[in-house]
Parts: structure tokens; C-alpha cells; sequence
């Protein structure tokens, strides 16, 4: 009998592609599964959708979007009241797709094909809890510029994915600096304490965001870690120059940069805004854990 999957299509994605790729992706898979399709309505509503669809009736759900709209799908499987869950998959069709580049589907093909293939395996999930409401994350968390720019590139869509490198040059030239409490516990479950000065905090679970950057290029999505990169005070020269090695991953050998590896994290600071999976969400002070193991994925 044929699989049965849901194919939840969000139209808003990226640059809209996913009104493009829909036919050629069920060309493909109507012969192999039997598909039902659904298109997202507004912000949030992938999430709605995931928390009260009767689950049982899929073998999976695949997500046509970017990293936000695998965020909400992650997060209504989380917060279902009867804890079931399906396999998630994922055609990209986001900006970033930062997941697809760690799983390397970022080809259109190559991501039917895992789909067609459906070998499954488990993904990491990030909890984030603050005073107001518990948030799940499976890409990264971001505190100080990271946030910053995520914020302001809401306004400047038109630019496309380039607006992510002009809006950071931008922050660097007026270089706000944002002062930080962060606690962590390490691998070897020893907690230690930082207070300081610092341009962002990336906390992360994949190893890619934003247009292919390798921010956390040792991160693994299903180690039951996440890897911790903190950039301290330095010139705008310097700054300038550690962008540049974003792309390649180098950065962490930087004497401005910490990368560590953590199971959790607090940090309390004036900078309320968060970064969540490349959404503007969620606010500090907050603590955070990694739950290993939590959601099937198709890989």
C-alpha cells in the first residue's frame, strides 16, 4: 500500500518558488505516494496545521519552504496535546535553507529523490524558555546583531539574500556592542560563566544559516549538542575580515571568536530580541536545552 504523505506547501517562502516547484514535485511522487496537499494561509498557520491534523492518517508530512516554515512544523509537532508525531520531510524553498544545505538537498531533484528514498533518521530539537512561552528550534538561536539583522531584513525583502551581508556591514560600521550574562554547561557537564561585551551569540544545531554560511561548521543535527559561537568586541576591520570566513568556516580559529560545544545555555542581557530558525521571536532572559533525538526526519 502507498505511503500516504501530506505535502504542506508554504507559498511565501523565499522568493515565492514553491508556486513553481509544486507541479514537478508531485510529477514525481503521485506514482509513488498517495499525496495530499495543503497551502499555508498565513504566518503560523503550518503550526496550527501540525498541532490538530489527525496525525495517524500520514507516513509523513513534507514541508515545501524555507527554515521558518520547518520551524512552525517542528513546533506543532512539539506542542501536540497527544504527543504523536510523523517523519517530517523537506522540499526547499526558502532564502537560507540552511537544513536542506546540511542534509544536501539543496538541488530540487536530489530532495525528491530522498523523499522517494525515505530513509529516516533523528534530529536534535532546541528548547527555549522564557517568562512568557516555551519555543523549539532545530537551526539556530541568535542574540545581538544575529537578531538585529534578522529583524531589519523583514524591511528590505526586496534586496533578496543579499540584504543579509549589506544589513551586517551596516551594523558593523555603527557597531553596537551588547553586554551579556551567559552561563553554559559543556560537554564534560561542567557549567561555566561568561559576563562581557559581545556583537552576537549563535547558538546552533545545524551547521549552515543564512545563504550557506557555515556558522557551527563541527555542529551535527542529531549529537545531542549544540555548538555555541560568540563573538566578542573587536574593530570594524576585524569584524569586516571575520565575515569573510564565514562561508568557509574558518572563523572559529579567530582569537575573537569562542566556539564551544553545550547541552545549555542562559544568558541575560539589555538586548531582548532573539533569533529563532531565521524568525524574530521569543525574547531574553532564557534558558535553553537540547532534547537529542526528539523528531524523525527523512535524510
Amino acid at each position: 500500500m502507498n505511503k500516504k504523505i501530506l505535502l504542506i506547501k508554504n507559498p511565501i517562502s523565499g522568493k515565492k518558488i514553491s508556486n513553481i516547484i509544486l507541479p514537478k514535485v508531485i510529477s514525481k511522487l503521485e506514482n509513488i505516494f498517495h499525496l495530499e496537499v495543503i497551502e499555508s494561509e498565513f504566518k503560523g498557520h503550518i503550526e496550527k496545521i501540525l498541532h490538530s491534523i489527525n496525525i495517524k492518517k500520514y507516513d509523513c508530512c513534507c514541508v515545501i519552504g524555507g527554515d521558518g516554515s520547518f520551524h512552525e512544523a517542528i513546533n506543532g509537532l512539539m506542542k501536540r496535546d497527544d504527543g504523536m508525531s510523523v517523519p517530517l520531510g523537506l522540499i526547499p524553498a526558502g532564502s537560507g535553507n540552511s537544513l536542506a544545505r546540511d542534509l544536501n538537498i539543496i538541488d530540487l531533484n536530489l530532495a525528491i529523490q530522498n523523499l522517494i528514498k525515505f530513509n529516516t533518521s533523528y534530529l536534535d530539537i532546541v528548547k527555549i524558555t522564557n517568562d512568557k512561552e516555551d519555543i523549539y528550534s532545530f537551526n539556530i538561536v541568535g542574540w545581538g546583531m544575529v537578531a538585529t539583522v534578522g529583524q531589519k531584513a523583514e524591511k528590505y525583502r526586496w534586496l533578496g539574500t543579499n540584504r543579509y551581508t549589506i544589513l551586517s556591514l551596516f551594523e558593523i560600521f555603527f557597531k553596537k556592542i551588547n553586554k551579556a550574562i551567559i552561563e553554559y554547561t559543556d560537554i564534560n557537564n561542567e557549567k561555566h560563566i561568561l559576563k562581557g561585551e559581545y556583537m552576537f551569540a549563535a547558538i546552533c544545531n545545524t551547521m549552515h544559516t543564512g545563504k550557506g554560511m557555515k556558522i557551527a561548521p563541527n555542529s551535527k543535527l542529531n549529537d545531542g549538542l549544540l555548538d555555541l559561537v560568540l563573538i566578542k568586541d573587536a574593530t570594524r576591520f576585524k569584524l569586516i575580515k571575520l565575515m569573510s570566513k564565514l562561508f568557509s568556516g574558518r572563523h572559529i580559529y579567530d582569537n575573537i571568536v569562542k566556539y564551544v560545544q553545550i547541552t545549555k545555555l542562559k544568558l541575560n542581557a539589555e538586548n531582548k530580541s532573539l533569533l529563532i530558525d531565521g524568525e524574530i521571536k521569543g525574547v531574553a532572559p532564557f534558558d535553553l536545552s537540547v532534547i537529542p533525538n526528539k523528531v524523525k526526519i527523512i535524510n
